[in-house]
């Protein structure tokens, strides 16, 4: 059988004093501790460095979303120039396809530059010999071409031409 403490040690302040002898000792083990003590000064330091990484991060997020948003307007820019460079080169393209044409060509060289069309008397036709030399074919067009050469040919041997 337990037998209930009826004494006062609970309360007993004895034990807490210091012993003559033991004055430079401390009472109960507690330690005393002089200035600031080493893991003090390393908490303090990794609170900086919390508080510098909780100020820093959203800074840097912050800015790293305005250079998003600006490179996305940059490049939304760009798209609507190469868009309207685009249609310009089809319309340009369009005006340069009317206006290259059989019939405005013949108009320029004609207007512009004075050129003829080759008529059929001005057509000289060639054929090609066997050997090294080229013959020029006779032009049969018409008779009165025909009949106007041969005539050339024999006074020329005749030696009157």
């Amino acid at each position: 059988m337990l037998v209930p403490n009826r004494t006062s040690a609970a309360y007993d302040f004895e034990l807490f004093e210091t012993r003559a002898d033991e004055k430079d000792k401390p009472a109960m083990g507690i330690k005393t501790s002089t200035g600031h003590s080493n893991s003090r000064s390393g908490s303090a330091f990794k609170i900086l460095i919390v508080a510098v990484l909780a100020v820093m991060f959203p800074i840097y997020f912050l800015s790293s979303k305005v250079q998003s948003s600006e490179l996305s307007g940059m490049i939304s820019n760009v798209e609507q120039e190469l868009a309207q460079a685009r249609s310009d080169n089809a319309r340009l393209q369009a005006e340069l396809d009317s206006i290259v044409t059989t019939a405005r060509v013949q108009e320029f060289a004609e207007n512009e530059l004075g050129m003829q069309k080759i008529t059929t008397s001005q057509s000289v036709r060639i054929s090609l010999g066997t050997g090294s030399t080229t013959e020029v074919a006779e032009n049969f067009d018409n008779a009165v071409t025909y009949i106007t050469e041969w005539f050339s040919d024999v006074l020329e041997y005749l030696g009157f031409k």
